[in-house]
Order: structure tokens, then C-alpha cells, then sequence
């Protein structure tokens, strides 16, 4: 039996972003690396927007587990909050308009024995392009984590994880495959 899962950000909502003014975002203050936990708030135009990155059961390749799954969705202000008691989060000031938006998709496929029994697509992050320079929110890597790494600069693509890893590390008769989309909104 083959599973489908299919947690990838609407495309729709992200097209109402572009041409708009992305005000700032709002998160906890970096530790240690450019990571935060669970959620950013994106203030873009007269709309409030969260990603989050926050576990929720999935069926995790034959186990239902806890999975961390990337998701941007519209907010109210009010829920822009850190994840940790006693933590102040704190404002990061953009304010130029929205070129285009890039979703980055993964596709990644199971077989067992040559059948295909996963085929999931997530959104792994998003990239913000602004007056030529990007904004990058990205899942980390490792499942379970609920961390995104937070980048500003150019070509931010090449600071993503390698698609790759995903295919590593599988049991006797099973392969995977994972490969990477791009999808740009102007």
C-alpha cells in the first residue's frame, strides 16, 4: 500500500505577498546560531502571516510519529509569540517591497523491494526577494526539529541543505529518492 502526504504551503497565498511591503519579521533573538524555535511572523503589507515549524503526527515512513512540519499561514498579531516562557522576541525591520517569492518544495519517494511506498511533498522554505537581496526561512533539515534558520543576502539557494541526505541511511531493500522544486511567484 502506497502512502501520500502532501504538507507543501499554498502558492495561492503566498501571491497576495508579492508587490506588497514586507514591513519586518518577528522572532525569538538568536542564541548560539541564526535558528529559531516554532515561529516567525511576517508583517507584509496589512497582513500578518506565521511560519511555523511545529511538530504534528505524521505517518513517518511506516511509523505514526511527530514530525515537524514547515507551514505559512495568514495570523493575528496576537499569535506571533515565542514558544519558550520569559522570551521577548524581537523585531527585524525590512520594510522594501516583495519582488517574488520562492517555495522550496522537496518530492521525496520510498521503495521497498522496488515498490513505491511513500511519495511525500513538503516545503523545506521560502525565499523572499526584496530590492535584489533575499530573506530566507528554511526547515532544518532533521525531521523531528521545529528550528528555521533564518538567512539574509544572495543566491540564498546555495545555503540550503543538500537535498541528498534524504536518500542516505535507508535499511537492506529500500531506496529513496528526493529531488527539489523551485517554485518562484512574481
Amino acid at each position: 500500500m502506497m502512502i501520500s502526504v502532501d504538507v507543501r504551503i499554498s502558492q495561492e497565498m503566498v501571491k497576495n505577498m508579492v508587490g506588497k511591503t514586507f514591513k519586518k519579521y518577528r522572532c525569538d533573538p538568536f542564541a548560539f546560531t541564526n535558528t529559531v524555535t516554532q515561529i516567525i511572523g511576517l508583517y507584509i503589507g496589512d497582513d500578518v502571516y506565521k511560519i511555523t515549524n511545529i511538530q504534528e503526527p505524521v505517518d513517518y515512513f511506516g511509523t505514526p510519529d511527530d514530525i515537524a512540519v514547515f507551514r505559512c499561514n495568514y495570523a493575528d498579531n496576537t499569535e506571533i509569540k515565542s514558544a519558550f516562557v520569559e522570551t521577548e522576541q524581537m523585531d527585524t525591520p525590512v520594510d522594501t517591497v516583495i519582488d517574488e517569492v520562492r517555495i522550496i518544495n522537496e518530492h521525496q519517494e520510498v521503495y521497498e523491494n522496488g515498490v513505491k511506498t511513500y511519495d511525500v511533498w513538503l516545503t523545506r522554505g521560502i525565499i523572499f526577494v526584496t530590492a535584489g537581496r533575499e530573506i530566507s526561512f528554511e526547515k532544518e533539515n532533521i525531521p523531528f526539529s521545529e528550528e528555521i534558520e533564518i538567512r539574509r543576502g544572495y543566491d540564498l539557494i546555495n545555503n540550503y541543505s543538500d537535498v541528498n541526505e534524504f536518500t542516505k541511511d535507508w535499511d537492506d531493500g529500500i531506496t529513496a529518492r528526493a529531488v527539489r522544486e523551485i517554485v518562484t511567484i512574481k
